[in-house]
């Protein structure tokens, strides 16, 4: 919700993500978000997707979300990522999903949302996706899975990529949909340029940024935008490494929260939208030395940020500053032994009648991981204490990980997993009062943390082909998880308000603690490159079925404004198979493209089934009279989410491509929630130039 998610964006220098000669994530990939070391993909003990570069460059992506929602089990509802069905709807406050950026969290102080727009999207490298619970190597927030951006790092030889698209809104199926006249449009230009400089190359320089504006397919709501970053290193030798790293970002954007109707559904309650002007500066400093097997880095942070209200009815500005301080400690012994341990600080304080006042918080941590390597063998175990506290109250948390992976043969790989996770809530769940369009946001200072576990087995399965004329090389990866959760926090739709007579200022949100759940699954994954004579042709598929359960659905767990008890059965709309609301028990992902001669053809599919359970309230009469049109959507949109994109790129030159695109080519209507509808078909060209 525009004016919780303030944001913050800061990176540190890591090793440049590894690639093989075609970037094919089949191919000596590397990651490093698995144990905070590099590894190869197929040795990680926990499940790690990694999106191939094509995703990333051979795509007209407006914004980095369009890219991050490819990756197999892994939605995006207005806004929010979720991983494997572990989270549902929260209105943007609270994340189970940790997004980082360089090895940093990347989630705001007050609401713990993500503003995907300041995210790096020129110069993303890799994005990993690690899922399960993951709290005992990166803290609150990554209870459900980690989203991690790479980014470019200073090179040896001058880099250059610019671009500049625009991407323009078809009209949507549903006539009384298109309320605009002219055409509507997004656009960026954004550039990336790193090099290094000195005899020895020890000083090292990285700078992007982007303009951004869009016009909007909602009534009211549009974004401009624009950010720049900044990446010094000094190396002076092989043991020393120093750098800073500064960010600005200026944004002026608006939301809706409600349609006004299904057949007006883009359109906002009233003809009316939340304006939010934001502001943000980071500065970041870091200090790498090694002592012989021993690596210390030392990363600190101070960030600064303003959200400025559009309106004087509601007023939800807020302002803060935050103090990031982390040491890493890391031993790589002989006889395949890796030792970790580090400490952390985070301090913020935040001021905004949004929040009913002024709040301070803190987040300390010790954490320790052991990782030892023999023959065929990997295992792992961590080990995290962390506490973090609102104005004084303090709660803390002590979490474990245990993995092993084994190789069966050459190609073949096992693993399996266990690690528990928390999430503290944000001060937005807690103490969040404010209106979100005609509706209410309602505080809920008494909240629990939430905490869980997840389990894994998985097998990887390499696949490679020579010999023959068309050659293959790929991989099939096969997984089954549980996961369980004590105190699941869920954003709640209902009757929080007692003011005097039939009035929508008393319905609304707020955070609850819902009760145990559990989600079993399993996911199926898959990626491939073959040649067909001169035609190169490569693809990744993949498939999740995660059943997400209330594990005590009568329990009591609340009460409304009028007294009445609530439970999962009570609140929900169908309670018959005890799905959790706002899930998708289907998921499926598949992108394939052919090059040949200069010339790429692609084409991609997004899949999900219909989500089965909202809050029963949103169809209640007396609620359809303020929200109406939630029942006739969920009847017209019940066979699920099918979207089909396509792409065709032609290089004009060794460094010059045009790049056209066709998002949703079917202009299907979806609901990722309810009273909103999903954009409607995108039209998009690109013009991209690049140096090395």
């Amino acid at each position: 919700m525009m004016g919780l998610s303030s944001f913050f964006l800061f990176a540190s220098l890591s090793s440049a993500p590894t690639m093989g000669p075609d970037s094919t994530v089949f191919l000596e990939t590397t990651v490093v978000t698995a144990n905070r070391t590099e590894q190869r993909l197929e040795n990680t003990t926990v499940s790690v997707d990694v999106l191939p570069l094509r995703v990333l460059q051979e795509k007209a992506n407006a914004r980095v979300e369009q890219v991050i929602q490819m990756a197999p089990g892994v939605t995006l509802q207005d806004g929010q990522a979720n991983i494997r069905s572990g989270s549902g709807w929260s209105l943007g406050a609270g994340s189970r999903v940790l997004i980082l950026v360089d090895e940093l969290p990347a989630l705001s102080p007050d609401a713990g949302g993500v503003l995907w727009n300041a995210m790096p999207m020129e110069a993303v490298q890799q994005v990993e996706v690690l899922k399960g619970a993951s709290s005992s190597l990166y803290g609150s927030s990554a209870l459900n899975g980690v989203i991690h951006l790479r980014t470019w790092e200073p090179s040896t030889e001058q880099r250059l990529r610019v671009s500049t698209m625009m991407e323009a809104y078809d009209r949507p199926k549903i006539r009384s949909l298109g309320w605009w006249e002219a055409p509507r449009a997004r656009s960026a230009v954004r550039f990336a340029f790193s090099d290094s400089y000195g005899a020895k190359k020890q000083h090292g320089l990285v700078l992007h940024g982007q303009l951004f504006g869009d016009q909007g397919y909602q009534y009211l709501v549009g974004d401009q935008s624009a950010r720049l970053h900044a990446k010094y290193r000094f190396k002076p030798n092989s043991k020393l490494e120093m750098g800073l790293q500064g960010q600005v970002w200026r944004s002026d954007r608006s939301s809706a929260l409600i349609w006004e109707d299904f057949r007006l559904g883009y359109t906002p309650l009233d003809s009316s939208a939340t304006q939010t002007q934001s502001d943000l500066a980071a500065l970041t400093g870091h200090l790498k030395y090694r002592q012989g097997r021993q690596l210390h880095t030392l990363r600190v942070r101070g960030m600064g940020y303003a959200n400025a209200s559009g309106l004087d009815s509601n007023d939800y500005s807020n302002a803060g500053q935050s103090l990031h301080a982390e040491y890493l400690w890391q031993y790589f012994m002989e006889q395949g032994w890796n030792l970790s341990a580090g400490t952390l600080f985070i301090g913020s304080a935040m001021n905004s009648p949004l929040f009913s006042g002024a709040h301070t918080s803190q987040n300390q941590a010790l954490f320790a991981q052991a990782d030892k390597s023999a023959d065929r063998w990997d295992l792992s175990v961590g080990l995290r204490w962390e506490s973090f506290a609102v104005d004084g109250t303090a709660d803390a948390q002590p979490v474990l990980r245990l993995g092993g992976h084994y190789q069966v043969r050459e190609g073949t790989d096992l693993r399996a997993s266990w690690a528990q996770g928390y999430r503290f809530p944000s001060i937005a769940e807690r103490f969040s009062a404010s209106a979100a369009g005609a509706l209410q946001v309602f505080p809920s200072p008494g909240i629990q943390s939430e905490s869980g576990w997840t389990a894994e087995f998985g097998l990887r399965q390499g696949l490679k082909k020579e010999g023959t004329r068309a050659g293959l090389q790929g991989y099939l990866d096969a997984a089954i998880f549980w996961t369980e959760f004590r105190h699941m926090l869920e954003f709640t739709f209902g009757k929080w308000g007692n003011l005097p007579g039939t009035t929508l200022a008393n319905y609304g949100f707020t955070s609850l603690n819902v009760g145990p759940t559990r989600i079993t699954g399993l996911e199926l994954t898959g990626g491939a490159r073959s040649y067909m004579g001169p035609v190169k042709v490569e693809g990744m598929l993949g498939y999740t079925y995660a059943l997400p359960v209330a594990l005590d659905p009568s329990g009591v767990y609340a009460t409304d404004a009028d007294g009445q008890a609530l439970s999962y059965e009570s609140t929900s709309l169908d309670p018959s198979q005890n799905l959790l609301k706002y899930r998708y028990v289907h998921n499926a992902k598949a992108d394939v493209q052919a090059s040949w001669k200069g010339w790429t053809l692609g084409g991609s599919l997004r899949y999900n089934s219909f989500m089965a359970n909202i809050d029963a309230i949103f169809t209640d009469p007396l609620i359809a009279i303020f929200v109406p049109g939630v029942a006739d959507s969920r009847y017209q949109l019940n066979q699920g989410d099918l979207f089909l994109d396509f792409r065709l790129n032609k290089r004009l030159t060794e460094r010059l491509v045009l790049q056209a695109g066709l998002t949703n080519a079917l202009n299907r209507l979806a609901s990722p929630r309810p009273a909103l509808l999903a954009e409607p078909r995108t039209i998009s060209l690109q013009l991209s130039y690049a140096l090395n």
